[in-house]
């Protein structure tokens, strides 16, 4: 008659799987809730630099020199925000540059580091006229 020893190393998978899936869960939330901060960085960017660009548009060409109707810009830019669903500030700086600051909140999907994503972008325009050279009338 033979006997058989059970295996030594019962139960050591069980250890591993136990310390490896918590770790693994944590880097998917760490990586899904990042994406969605990078998401709302982009966002922010985008409606920051496209609500400069359509402020720029508002060129005022009644003068001798060339340079931008404040009020139709500040107009122009928050009108743009409001279209895309979210408030911004518009600032116009000087003849010829229009700053705008949008801050875009999201909810964050798995919640790791909070239950919002809160993003902030400024962008500033210059409208530039006869730039072959590179000097402006």
């Amino acid at each position: 008659m033979i006997c058989r020893k059970a295996p030594q190393d019962a139960g050591s998978v069980s250890v591993m799987v136990a310390v490896l899936v918590p770790a693994l869960l944590l880097v998917f939330a760490l990586v899904v809730d990042g994406s969605a901060r990078l998401r709302a960085i982009a966002r922010a960017d985008a409606l920051a630099a496209e609500g400069a660009r359509a402020a720029n548009t508002a060129v005022d060409t009644r003068s001798s020199s060339i340079g931008i109707d404040t009020a139709t810009a500040a107009r122009t830019a928050s009108g743009y925000l409001a279209r895309a669903g979210q408030a911004g500030k518009v600032s116009v700086t000087g003849p010829r540059t229009v700053g705008v600051t949008v801050t875009v909140t999201e909810p964050a999907p798995i919640g790791l580091f909070g239950r919002s994503i809160e993003a902030t972008s400024t962008a500033v325009a210059v409208l530039g006229v006869g730039t072959r050279d590179g000097n402006l009338p």
